[in-house]
């Protein structure tokens, strides 16, 4: 496993299927971006699990509770890909 890339405390049985929100993602559809509605990505994209933490294990929340983005937050650990890439091996282990 790559240190930082993954969180540490990533589960293995989730969905991928829901918002950042951990929500039913809102409906996005051709027809609804023609009628003027602007994409929403905390709302509709839909590559999060039930509790909001993506494929990698990664909120886009960062410790604050502010959005940050895909992927650019904070894992179920409180850290963030960055914070894991500046640990030393030992520090990354004591997760495991």
């Amino acid at each position: 496993m790559s240190r930082g890339k993954y969180s540490p405390n990533l589960p293995r049985d989730k969905e991928f299927i829901y918002n950042c929100y951990g929500k039913v993602p809102a409906e996005w559809s051709k027809e609804i971006s023609d009628s003027g509605v602007a994409y929403d990505e905390k709302t509709m994209f839909d590559d999060y699990d039930d509790e909001g933490y993506d494929r990698y294990g990664y909120s886009a929340f960062d410790c604050d509770g502010n959005y940050v983005g895909i992927g650019d937050g904070v894992d179920r650990n409180g850290y963030t890909e960055m914070e894991y890439l500046c640990m030393s091996a030992d520090e990354f282990e004591d997760f495991f």
